[in-house]
């Protein structure tokens, strides 16, 4: 790591992708924040109040499917007319078993990749979150900005900096599959809650938009180009 902080020092620019990852970064006086950019354009006026719960990422460990199981325990328990549609690519088999295991296959699925996941937004009333940890979280981002609400772990780094807890979504303790679940099912019991959130998530999400993003680009290259930096 000290080999690594002095390369970082010798650049004109260090560049990372939330303000949290920048925290940790101590000493690094040449650090800028520029975050990943949604590139969804597409115009959603509102999304489904199906009882239908989204999860989109990699089937491997990193991305907690494994807790949001067995937070859906929880859930189901309370909500049995709710389902839990998990999308993305990897190897599903070992998750599949553990929906069997808790009799859980009635309200959880779990699809491979698919080519249209804005369909699948719009089809769904809340977006959950279980990564252990992220770089960024862009399918957070994403579905906030087809105005889903959301329910995340606080996991490093990304969630924190995404979302505003308790108002364009939820923040639950990192790894906490009981406090994801309370979350869940506060949006599932408050239709009211969940309308504001999803209004305030599409709407604070747009700081993410290319253009925004772009123009942090533009200008860091700009300032370095004229010496500013």
């Amino acid at each position: 790591m000290r080999q690594l902080d002095n390369k970082i020092k010798k650049l004109d620019r260090f560049i990372v992708l939330t303000n949290e990852d920048a925290s940790y970064w101590k000493g690094i006086d040449n650090i800028s924040v520029i975050p990943n950019p949604i590139t969804i354009h597409e115009e959603v006026t509102k999304h489904s109040n199906a009882k239908r719960v989204i999860a989109v990422g990699r089937y491997t460990y990193q991305k907690g499917f494994d807790m949001l199981i067995d937070a859906w325990k929880l859930v189901h328990s309370k909500h049995p007319d709710w389902t839990l549609n998990i999308y993305g690519p990897g190897n599903k088999e070992s998750y599949e078993q553990l929906i069997i295991k808790n009799n859980l296959s009635s309200s959880i699925t779990c699809y491979g990749a698919t080519n249209n996941i804005i369909k699948e937004y719009e089809e769904s009333s809340i977006f959950v979150f279980s990564s252990r940890y992220e770089g960024f979280g862009l399918v957070l981002a994403e579905a906030m900005s087809v105005g889903l609400p959301c329910v995340s772990f606080s996991c490093p780094c990304g969630p924190r900096d995404i979302i505003h807890d308790g108002e364009d979504g939820i923040l639950c303790e990192n790894g906490n599959s009981t406090m994801l679940a309370e979350g869940i099912c506060k949006l599932i019991e408050d239709p009211i809650l969940r309308n504001e959130m999803s209004k305030l998530a599409k709407k604070n999400i747009q700081r993410y938009n290319i253009d925004n993003i772009m123009e942090l680009w533009h200008r860091l290259f700009t300032n370095i180009i004229s010496g500013k930096i």
